[in-house]
């Protein structure tokens, strides 16, 4: 007759411990602020954070929609209106996310705006506009949180920034300024805030919503698939094989980040890009 089994024995920490009862999903008990969660990667950060317990508020500029996606995620979200370049938009978020949660143990900076253009034609409103909402937005975000964060006694910060943000490319001179300058800021505040048990962490995508760039493009395409089909021909890569697959990676790296497994994980950045800034596949060369 077969023995009942036993979890094996570590040599550090002793018997593994099994768990229990019902599952416990990987931010039970965490309350989560999420910026431009209408759309996007910041709808699907969302919707893994609820599956995964936590309670989630969405910020956006985009009120139809943001309440749409809160009301079908239920009663552990909320949606309250964002534009995250203004301070008072900040309070009112961090306010209501208190008041209906009992405070913050998560902020995932995801709100961006993106400009394609040649750099002799960025004229200095737009440039400032980019950087005031993808540079300056998680900035204040950061402000905002960081006295519930501290009180709790630990938190966890995510910003969204971009492979932009490691490589130069032509068309992104704002963009791309924006987004080193959100490693920067990831790193210094990480720096600042781990005293009081704070996380700080950067989320490196290859791309977010694709249809950003769509409006900068002649007749404002539908380009759902096509940054992956590039990293598919630049890897010589096969095709992914879970439609939608590439955002929901990158919620899984939120939320991994999120969550209490990263606790050793601060001031780093997270590249999801399917290995697009390791190089590119050279035809001819003898290889594998």
């Amino acid at each position: 007759m077969l023995e009942s089994a036993t979890p094996p024995a570590d040599p550090l920490f002793g018997e593994l411990a099994l768990p229990t009862g019902d599952i416990m999903g990987r931010l039970d008990g965490k309350n989560a602020i999420i910026t431009g969660a209408a759309q996007g990667t910041g709808e699907v950060i969302a919707r893994v954070f609820a599956e995964e317990g936590a309670r989630v508020a969405l910020g956006d500029l985009q009120d139809d929609r943001g309440k749409e996606i809160a009301a079908e995620i239920g009663e552990t979200a909320r949606f309250v209106h964002l534009d995250v370049r203004r301070e008072e938009d900040w309070s009112k978020i961090a306010a209501e996310t208190t008041e209906a949660f009992g405070g913050i143990d998560i902020l995932v900076n995801n709100a961006a705006v993106l400009l394609l253009a040649p750099l002799d034609e960025i004229g200095r409103e737009d440039f400032l506009r980019v950087i005031e909402v993808n540079q300056l937005g998680p900035f204040l975000g950061i402000q905002t949180v960081f006295p519930s964060m501290k009180e709790r006694g630990g938190g966890s910060i995510v910003n969204i920034a971009s492979t932009d943000g490691l490589k130069g490319m032509n068309g992104v001179a704002a963009y791309a300024s924006s987004k080193w300058g959100v490693r920067g800021l990831t790193k210094s505040a990480a720096i600042e805030l781990g005293r009081y048990s704070i996380r700080v962490n950067a989320v490196c995508p290859e791309a977010g919503n694709p249809n950003m760039s769509a409006p900068f493009l002649p007749g404002n395409p539908d380009l759902t698939n096509v940054p992956h089909k590039m990293m598919q021909k630049i890897l010589k890569a096969p095709e992914p094989p879970v439609p939608g697959s590439r955002l929901r990676d990158v919620a899984n790296m939120a939320l991994f980040l999120a969550s209490d497994e990263s606790q050793s994980c601060t001031a780093a950045d997270f590249v999801v890009d399917a290995g697009l800034t390791a190089g590119s596949f050279q035809d001819g060369v003898p290889s594998a």
